[in-house]
């Protein structure tokens, strides 16, 4: 890994992420990346030799074992929890990251991704990229995610507990172990001596499972060895035979697994775990998917701790005692504290994600097609301004569409503040520079909106909106010229943009080259069937080049669109008094359900 993000910085290019989390934008984006192929390489490899990767390859079970030995030379042993209902969590994890999008996608009869290779010129390299860190969260969340995902999990849930109860991908590799038949198997010399179970860090039962099966058949067992090296009879090994999948258990009893919970306790663990995955996952659009199930996790036990304070008389949490004959002592009145804090801040973060969610619900209808719906456009800015002011940290994502929540409903002045705000984090981003020259130009500073406008061609050249906005603001200073250079440089850069043709069009339209005119806002309403403004503007065109029976047909589709705008009423007044009845070539009944069909 080291040597991978020096080559990154030292080269400027390195080969794409070697991530498992790189198949599921594999699967959605239909992009081959190298972490896709790694990870389908790492389960062929764990169908054959059964599953290795875990304990030889992964850098976050390195971390739980260093944890553990380290916790050792403290003298600190943890003890493993065992939960009946958490076992399921990396399972259901894999499900919803690998096989959940898709059964989504053929739900909504989406077409499947084709499978293809791409560059980084398509906005997601396959194999070398300029853009390492394009799905690693940034330095902070990773040293976060060690340690809580490495260390403190280890400390409180056990050895290898985020194996147990977080990681999807180790799911994964367990159903392909089933399947291996590479396994530890056992010679006819064993003397029962359990050695074997004790020194395993995984917590599975060697010595029964060979006893009764030959070979140990849990998906647990990662194959480091450590059984091996320790037996004193040599009579353990690593070999190959019938897989677990094929073992034969008539008339012999499974090994049973001893858990620390009831049934009450395990349903409580599984409603905390929830609560705080919903409530943790992606919170200020920082926290991973795997950082909160391992927190999901620990506070799923703390809760039974807690609730064990609060209901038996004698507690203990590792080797410390937190209530003894019914009385707390020190360190369980301190963990109880401990508890109450978070509880309170799970809380505080619970309502900052529910308002972000109603708030992006509320902001993806306001701006779900045709006009604007202001009562929701207000709602979304309501609770995201909650989510924003009353939350321990800023989300850039919420301030951008508070920012296009503000434009929308001409609120310049927050406008200009929440896109002043999203740039001091983000000074050379093209795109807010664009939208904070458009708010200027609103406001009538047009030399500022310019100035913005400038910076954002500076920052992305490619980009063909701040011309478009360039070309606006000099229009609105009258200077023509400049207009249409900058709005036709803005078309050389993207031929389809709408806006940009129904600005020429009216340019040319008013500077009486109606021919262009013509061309530019006809171009637009194919691009943009519903835009009544410009079939006002191409009725009023095609009228000025004598063309009345076209303009008769536009102007009725504009009043489909816009029935109560009193301009476009006129207009058409000023037809009828120029085409006789009889001439006219469609009413609004016979244009409104074709424009529908069009749109």
């Amino acid at each position: 890994m080291i040597v991978h993000i020096l080559h990154w910085k030292l080269a400027g290019r390195t080969l794409a992420p070697l991530e498992f989390n790189e198949v599921m934008h594999a699967l959605e984006l239909g992009i081959v990346t190298a972490g896709f192929l790694f990870m389908a390489a790492a389960i062929l490899a764990t169908a054959i030799f059964g599953r290795f990767f875990c304990s030889w390859g992964c850098h976050i079970l390195a971390l739980q074992d260093l944890c553990a030995w380290l916790l050792g030379k403290l003298r600190i042993r943890p003890r493993p929890i065992r939960s009946r209902l958490l076992l399921w969590v990396p399972m259901i994890a894999a499900g919803y990251m690998f096989l959940w999008p898709q059964v989504s996608r053929i739900a909504i009869g989406a077409e499947r991704a084709s499978m293809r290779v791409a560059t980084d010129a398509d906005g997601w390299a396959s194999f070398v990229t300029e853009n390492f860190w394009r799905n690693l969260p940034g330095p902070g969340i990773a040293l976060t995610t060690f340690f809580i995902c490495g260390f403190l999990i280890v400390y409180v849930l056990g050895t290898r507990s985020f194996c147990s109860y977080g990681c999807p991908y180790g799911a994964v590799f367990g159903l392909a172990d089933r399947f291996a038949p590479g396994r530890i198997r056992v010679g006819p010399d064993c003397t029962q001596c359990a050695k074997c179970t004790a020194v395993c860090t995984s917590h599975v039962r060697v010595h029964e499972e060979v006893a009764r099966y030959g070979m140990v058949v849990n998906p647990a067992c990662m194959k480091d060895l450590d059984c091996v090296s320790v037996c004193p009879q040599d009579t353990l090994r690593f070999g190959f035979g019938r897989p677990s999948l094929l073992r034969r258990i008539v008339g012999i009893k499974e090994v049973q697994q001893r858990f620390d919970f009831s049934w009450p306790e395990e349903c409580a663990a599984v409603c905390v775990f929830v609560v705080v995955l919903v409530t943790y996952r992606g919170l200020y659009d920082l926290l991973p998917f795997l950082l909160s199930l391992a927190i999901a996790a620990i506070l799923s036990y703390a809760a039974i701790v807690g609730i064990r304070l609060l209901t038996r008389p004698d507690v203990r949490f590792h080797s410390w005692s937190l209530r003894k004959s019914g009385r707390l002592t020190g360190g369980g009145a301190a963990l109880l504290a401990i508890l109450t804090l978070v509880t309170g801040l799970t809380a505080h973060s619970a309502i900052i994600r529910y308002s972000a969610f109603c708030g992006e619900r509320h902001y993806h209808s306001a701006f779900g097609g045709g006009p604007l719906d202001e009562n929701t456009a207000d709602a979304a800015i309501t609770h995201l301004s909650r989510a924003q002011s009353w939350g321990m940290l800023e989300s850039e994502r919420i301030e951008r569409m508070l920012g296009d929540l503000f434009t929308a409903r001409q609120r310049w002045t927050e406008a200009e503040d929440s896109r002043r705000r999203s740039l001091d984090g983000a000074p050379y981003d093209a795109v807010l520079l664009s939208k904070l020259g458009l708010i200027l130009s609103h406001q009538g500073r047009h030399k500022d909106a310019e100035s913005a406008y400038l910076s954002a061609i500076r920052s992305d050249p490619t980009s063909a909106e701040p011309y478009y906005g360039l070309g606006v603001a000099k229009y609105r200073r009258g200077e023509l010229r400049d207009a249409v250079e900058h709005l036709e440089e803005a078309l050389r850069r993207k031929k389809d943009y709408a806006d940009a043709h129904y600005q020429l069009g009216t340019i040319f339209v008013e500077t009486q080259a109606i021919e262009k005119g013509i061309q530019h806002l006809s171009e637009c309403v194919r691009l943009r069937p519903g835009f009544g403004d410009a079939r006002y503007n191409l009725a009023v065109a095609l009228a000025s080049a004598g063309r009345l029976s076209e303009a008769a047909t536009e102007i009725d589709r504009a009043i489909a669109i816009q029935p109560d705008d009193v301009q476009t009423q006129r207009f058409r007044a000023f037809l009828e008094s120029m085409i006789p009845i009889e001439q006219w070539p469609a009413n609004e009944a016979r244009i409104r359900p074709a424009l529908q069909e069009e749109e």
